[in-house]
């Protein structure tokens, strides 16, 4: 990864921090007002319609329109690059207009169906949350496209600044207003979000370009996309879908068991989200322009170092996290109405969905490679598989281990379709698979060991209350990983030591994008 790659992953890592704090700060501020009740399952089956509705939009624009407008800056044709952003944002208001109208007539219907194990009056709430909600899908999928057109440019700060202004605006409208409005604050909130979601990327827009309605969904340009689109919309559903099945399964469970299930998997993504997100989405246009150049053997190595980077970042974090869930949880959300037992609740669904964090990052940087082949049937079948695969687990599991099941089943299944989608790489690239397997086999011995001590340590010797065990454990667990990846020569090590000699070093080493790569992996 060059300088350029390095400064981009900077830009997004920053902004994905910043977003996954705020969403936090979200979770943490719902999870305080309302704790694992009732309401609060109502609302987030209402946020998991809305995982699986937007993804059909959002995917579609990332992985379609993207590298089509992408492909058309390479060829500096701004004009055509202009009519297909306009065709995309006509396109898909166009749909989430449809969509809101969907949600408005047929609520009753679809809660009956996602939510089986909710009561009448808890389905009946569930219903009315979703249609004050509904608007919010208006101008999301145009903050989608805008974000695209940024990141295609190399506007990285102004595509990623969008969920910082998602979030801020829903958590200063909730502090405001919910001593007046109570739940229906934080439902209004997802409508006032989405709506500076779009307003936040706005000022970023530098170039001549002006929106003009257009409906030429014909276009040759554009019918490529069209026809990508209902794949693609199949495989961001059926993804999402896991998510859906493990809440619609946990729906006749203990009441806050939805709720508890969603704080888990809130609490994974700020910690592997944010991480696999900016290097995913930072190497995306770069892994598109080497596709369109036909540069293969550069798409190799580079998939080969990000997968590897994911490794050594996200290893210790999952058996950091793992071994410190409950204390993660109780400092995350134990305060208000969120009491002990939500914690305990909690902190085993987190645990669940700490074993597929690697697997889960990884398999969306793969994924990305298909769509930039604009193959995007094979990630469709492979979806399918890993939903049956969960559901399959699902209702084996829960019997073992309640809704840390659940989380079990969907760690489960990232880790067998990883697998499957390195099997059907091969068709595109000839990936160093040794190289990845014996590297992360020494991260994951140097992660235990590092995440070990400090655990035995604070469990049987100190005894502290979990703020100090977090600072303390992470400091030692820190400093160890770091000292035993030098010793033991970690490649990725030598990777970052390199990167920042390039960047920071006298020499003026900063190389062009297309002579990047002088660094192998053993």
């Amino acid at each position: 990864m060059n300088n350029k790659t390095v400064k981009n992953v900077g830009i997004i890592l920053g902004c994905s921090i910043a977003a996954k704090v705020f969403s936090y700060f979200w979770e943490a501020l719902i999870a305080a007002y309302l704790g694992a009740s009732d309401q609060s399952d109502a609302l987030y089956m209402v946020t998991s319609i809305f995982g699986i509705l937007y993804p059909i939009l959002d995917l579609g624009i990332w992985k379609v329109f993207l590298p089509i407008y992408k492909t058309k800056l390479v060829e500096k044709n701004e004009s055509k690059a202009e009519r297909i952003a306009n065709v995309a944002v006509t396109l898909f208001f166009t749909l989430s207009a449809a969509l809101v109208l969907f949600l408005l007539v047929c609520a009753k219907p679809l809660v009956s169906v996602i939510a089986p194990g909710f009561d009448a009056e808890k389905q009946s709430m569930t219903v009315q949350y979703l249609r004050i909600s509904a608007p919010t899908y208006l101008l999301m999928a145009v903050a989608s496209v805008v974000g695209a057109i940024l990141q295609s440019r190399e506007k990285f700060l102004g595509s990623q600044i969008r969920e910082i202004g998602t979030h801020v605006s829903k958590i200063i409208f909730v502090l405001i207003l919910f001593r007046f409005l109570g739940i229906y604050a934080a439902v209004i909130a997802m409508i006032v979000g989405s709506i500076f979601r779009l307003l936040v990327q706005l000022p970023f827009i530098n170039w001549k370009w002006k929106f003009r309605p257009d409906f030429h969904f014909g276009d040759e340009n554009v019918v490529p996309m069209l026809k990508g689109l209902p794949s693609v919309a199949v495989t961001a559903a059926i993804v999402n879908i896991n998510g859906l099945v493990d809440k619609i399964i946990a729906s006749g469970a203990s009441s806050g068991s939805v709720a508890c299930l969603n704080y888990g998997h809130k609490l994974v993504n700020v910690f592997s989200g944010m991480i696999s997100t900016a290097i995913s989405t930072a190497v995306y246009p770069t892994m598109i322009q080497y596709i369109a150049e036909k540069k293969t053997d550069k798409l190799n190595t580079l998939l080969t170092k990000v997968i590897t980077a994911l490794g050594y970042i996200i290893i210790p974090i999952s058996f950091f996290c793992a071994l410190y869930s409950k204390e993660l949880v109780t400092v995350a959300f134990q305060r208000g109405a969120f009491d002990a037992a939500a914690t305990e609740l909690t902190a085993g669904v987190f645990m669940g969905y700490c074993i597929g964090m690697l697997f889960a990052g990884v398999g969306t940087v793969v994924t990305n490679v298909f769509y930039g082949f604009g193959d995007t049937k094979i990630t469709m079948y492979i979806s399918i598989i890993e939903i049956a695969i969960n559901v399959g687990l699902d209702f084996l599991l829960i019997r073992f281990w309640g809704i840390m099941g659940l989380a079990l089943a969907t760690s489960a299944s990232s880790i067998v379709c990883i697998c499957i989608r390195f099997y059907f790489l091969r068709k595109y690239l000839k990936v160093n698979y040794r190289a990845i397997l014996t590297e992360n086999l020494k991260i994951i011995g140097l992660s235990f060991i590092s995440c070990a001590i400090p655990f035995v340590a604070m469990r049987y010797l100190l005894q502290l209350n979990a703020y100090l065990t977090l600072i303390i454990s992470g400091c030692v667990a820190v400093g160890l990983y770091f000292v035993l990846s030098y010793v033991c020569r970690i490649n990725t090590i030598q990777l970052i030591k390199d990167l920042i000699v390039k960047r920071f070093g006298k020499k003026n080493l900063i190389e062009e994008e297309n002579s990047e790569d002088n660094i192998n992996l053993r």
